[in-house]
């Protein structure tokens, strides 16, 4: 019980400011992929409710730009990053060595701020129309989405780490977390919307996933930016998905 706590904990302060960060051993944080799917529950929960229950309705630009604050708040703004620091190293065209050290290069450059902008652009536009329908439930997927995403990402990526913090969630990535994940996705997708949400959800992850191993492999490793993106992808199609859904109904789905 000690062990599912602490990796349960350590899961929730790494991803959110919703526990205090910790040291923990190695196996633990590990461990801690098992919770990834849970985190995108308990923070989609959390900011998404206020709005769903009333909070500024008819306002959805508001509530769009708040929720993506209050995201960027809880998460430390902590995916963010990897997106930054990936784009730069894919915009940049390098090769090598000289790949991965302008991915770890802690300062953006323009392909970074291009990835930034298109990408919180993107969400708070999407955020918007989901918002206008009242469509609570495809935002609040989007954060287990993304987190789900990051574990088949880590999953693919788990023969070809580099030394660092990516590397312990990647040797957590184990075939029964991936699977648990992909069942949790498809129950919350298919409850939400329909053979209409999942197929539409399903094709824009595989896009990515293909997209991130396949610049994996090109540079010879995977490492923690690489998960970053994969969870700020998986967001943005999950909600692109719900856009695609309704449209395809005209139904608002909670």
């Amino acid at each position: 019980m000690k062990f599912l706590i602490d990796s349960f904990t350590a899961c929730l302060g790494f991803l959110t400011r919703l526990a205090p960060p910790r040291m923990y051993e190695n196996h633990v944080f590990a461990a801690a992929m098992w919770w990834f799917g849970v985190v995108g529950l308990i923070l989609g929960t959390l900011l998404v409710t206020p709005f769903a229950v009333g909070v500024l309705r008819g306002q959805p630009w508001i509530q769009a730009w708040l929720l993506l604050g209050g995201s960027l708040t809880l998460t430390r703004g902590l995916h963010w990053d990897g997106w930054a620091d990936l784009f730069d190293g894919w915009g940049s065209n390098a090769t090598g060595d000289r790949f991965w050290e302008i991915v770890k290069d802690s300062r953006n450059g323009a392909f970074g701020v291009i990835a930034l902008i298109m990408g919180l652009s993107g969400q708070l536009l999407l955020m918007h129309q989901l918002f206008a329908a009242q469509a609570y439930g495809f935002i609040f997927f989007a954060f287990i989405f993304g987190r789900a995403m990051c574990v088949f990402t880590a999953y693919l990526g788990r023969k070809m780490t580099r030394p660092g913090q990516g590397k312990l969630s990647m040797d957590g990535a184990t075939t029964p977390v991936a699977l648990f994940h992909l069942c949790m996705v498809l129950f919350f997708a298919w409850i939400l919307g329909g053979w209409r949400y999942v197929l539409p959800a399903l094709c824009l992850g595989a896009i990515g996933l293909t997209e991130l191993y396949s610049l994996g492999r090109k540079h010879g490793a995977m490492n923690g930016d690489f998960l970053g993106a994969a969870v700020i992808w998986g967001e943005l199609s999950a909600m692109l998905a719900g856009c695609i859904a309704l449209n395809f109904t005209g139904l608002v789905f909670f």
